[in-house]
């Protein structure tokens, strides 16, 4: 959705960026809304074709000549399309009088600098935010590889801070104003809440319910509202079935 909504604002921009060029030269903002409204089009699929296509299938894959050649097949096309554009416009807006263009308009070798300028433009956007995303990611992915690895996690409980190994955890129950954690051997009490313990422990731990918060390794089986762990039946909410059974299903894959 953010993506979508920025791509929108992008194109809100151009469209009154270009609008104002060709609006203050040919003195006519009207006609410019217009022209420009048709020219968009092909800005449009120009920087798409280019960014979305050409740049991911040739350039990134080291095929420089396809590349090259390809771009240049795309500008002759989008040079067309921008003299149809002209020609629409000499009809319509122009009412046939040559005189009355706007001299941007008429100038085709002009109106493809501005819609490679508009395709670059999208290209550094896309690449900004294309790096973003994957930085994002990475950090996201580091995160869990930490978490993943760690063997303890401690907690308060009767004012004492304990190390509770992993791996003895079988399932964390929320209660009123209170968390348990059942392990092996013992049941610890503590004022921990269960959304701090599920960013905490490591990404096989899944949230099945609002008070439930499993370990995946220790499932014997699960049902459409259920799961059974060493002969603890604990329910799945609504809430969180669908990707607790994704998960699940993952995991009987794997």
């Amino acid at each position: 959705m953010q993506k979508t909504s920025s791509q929108i604002i992008f194109w809100i921009l151009i469209f009154v960026f270009l609008n104002i060029v060709f609006g203050s030269k040919w003195g006519n903002y009207g006609n410019s809304f217009y022209y420009t409204s048709m020219l968009m089009p092909v800005a449009q699929a120009t920087s798409y074709f280019f960014n979305l296509f050409l740049v991911p299938k040739y350039l990134s894959q080291g095929k420089y000549f396809k590349f090259g050649l390809y771009t240049i097949y795309t500008i002759i096309v989008s040079v067309f399309f921008s003299a149809v554009v002209s020609i629409v416009s000499f009809i319509i807006l122009a009412d046939l009088n040559w005189n009355e263009m706007n001299p941007a308009v008429t100038d085709l070798f002009q109106l493809g600098i501005i819609i490679y300028f508009v395709a670059i433009l999208f290209s550094f956007i896309h690449t900004y935010s294309s790096d973003k995303k994957h930085r994002i990611d990475l950090s996201i992915l580091e995160a869990n590889n930490e978490k993943n690895l760690q063997k303890t996690i401690r907690v308060k409980s009767n004012r004492k801070i304990l190390s509770i190994n992993i791996s003895d955890i079988l399932y964390i129950e929320s209660l009123a104003d209170y968390v348990k954690l059942h392990t092996l051997n013992e049941v610890i009490i503590t004022k921990e809440k269960i959304s701090t313990l599920e960013k905490t422990l490591p990404s096989w731990f899944i949230r099945i319910h609002r008070s439930y918060l499993i370990d995946q390794n220790r499932l014997n089986s699960y049902g459409h509202d259920f799961v059974e762990l060493n002969s603890t039946k604990l329910p799945i909410g609504r809430k969180y079935k669908k990707e607790a059974i994704e998960k699940f299903e993952e995991r009987q894959v794997s």
